[in-house]
């Protein structure tokens, strides 16, 4: 049995991306509020001498903080989902009728619809619900 180095790494790399890509958008949130942040404290005195807690979310409800979730998702999935449809075509063409190769470049396709669908249904479903919530308001 071969050990094939330069072909174990090549089935890495993916994970390897997407580690770095999700430690990546873990970080970002932290170097934006340190960039913004004045020093000051999210707790407040009043004048009367009893404590205030400010609200860090910029919305009301709970319907507008899931949009904004969800816009923020969608910002970072659109091309990631991109990226793994053109890497199921790169694999259908680097697998030149080797029939385990297209069926890795199968599934990769398959998993990277899957997940399209998965994200934009996920919006669908907050937008109905939305819609039906404020027709009730």
């Amino acid at each position: 049995m071969k050990f094939n180095l330069a072909q174990n790494k090549l089935s890495l790399l993916p994970i390897v991306i997407g580690v770095l890509l999700l430690c990546i958008a873990l970080t970002l949130p932290a170097v934006a509020d340190a960039q913004q942040n004045t020093g000051g404290n999210s707790i407040q005195q009043n004048t009367g001498g009893s404590l205030s807690l400010q609200n860090p979310l910029a919305s009301d409800d709970i319907f507008e903080l899931l949009s904004q979730l969800l816009d923020v998702l969608m910002v970072f999935a659109v091309p990631l989902i991109v990226f793994m449809i053109i890497y199921a075509g790169f694999l259908y063409v680097t697998a030149r009728g080797n029939p385990g190769q297209i069926s890795n470049a199968h599934k990769a396709l398959t998993y990277a619809v899957v997940g399209g669908v998965l994200i934009l249904g996920a919006w669908v479903i907050l937008e109905v619900i939305q819609g039906t919530v404020d027709a009730f308001r």
